[in-house]
């Protein structure tokens, strides 16, 4: 007698069976819960769709990834060309903060080269990259003054290697904004570009 066992070895040993015997598919019944049987073709169908649903569902993610970095990425380069126009530090400062707000739609910001806050935030970037999370309110306190009780995440951008020229405040009143898990290669670009330019008009490293 044949089993079940091996009629699903000949099936997998003769994946073109039912190309040679195709009327056998409509005639083939597979549980459907508690609605009855369908027959294999539509149960495959059924499959189909629903990898193609799963398939679509990525593609648009991808999209969305792609046009959100786009969007990013202009508004980094429109930050780029700020700072290659300023004449001083203060126009530095004037234009990172603009664009923060303007184009990033972030607030508060703040950029440190000194004082005891700076010495805060070069032991909460001792990995020499950007940090985003929730930070407890005396840290934000301690960094944003009295806005930072309306700071809900934060991200903290190192500014030269180590934060060695100084550090970039970001401040959102958005808990997902500046989430743990948030990409952070833009801001470590925009660090390293206001960097640059404060190193073009004479701001050195720290040693």
């Amino acid at each position: 007698m044949v089993s079940g066992d091996d009629v699903a070895r000949f099936l997998a040993e003769h994946p073109d069976f039912f190309d040679r015997y195709p009327q056998l598919l409509e005639q083939l019944r597979v549980p459907h819960g508690s609605n009855g049987t369908i027959s294999l073709v539509e149960r495959q169908v059924k499959a189909l769709r629903e990898r193609q649903a799963v398939s679509r569902e990525r593609l648009a993610e991808l999209v969305r990834v792609a046009r959100s970095n786009d969007l990013i990425a202009e508004r980094v380069h429109k930050l780029t060309l700020r700072l290659l126009h300023t004449r001083s530090i203060e126009e530095i400062y004037a234009q990172v903060d603009v664009s923060m707000r303007e184009d990033f739609e972030v607030k508060p910001c703040k950029i440190l080269l000194s004082g005891s806050a700076l010495g805060v935030v070069e032991s909460l970037l001792s990995a020499g990259r950007p940090l985003c999370g929730h930070f407890p309110e005396a840290q934000r306190t301690a960094l944003f003054g009295d806005a930072g009780s309306h700071v809900a995440s934060m991200a903290l951008v190192p500014i030269g290697a180590g934060a060695s020229r100084g550090a970039l405040l970001l401040g959102s009143a958005d808990p997902n904004r500046f989430n743990p898990g948030v990409n952070t290669d833009f801001l470590a670009r925009i660090g390293e570009m206001i960097s640059a330019a404060l190193a073009r008009h004479g701001v050195e490293p720290r040693v």
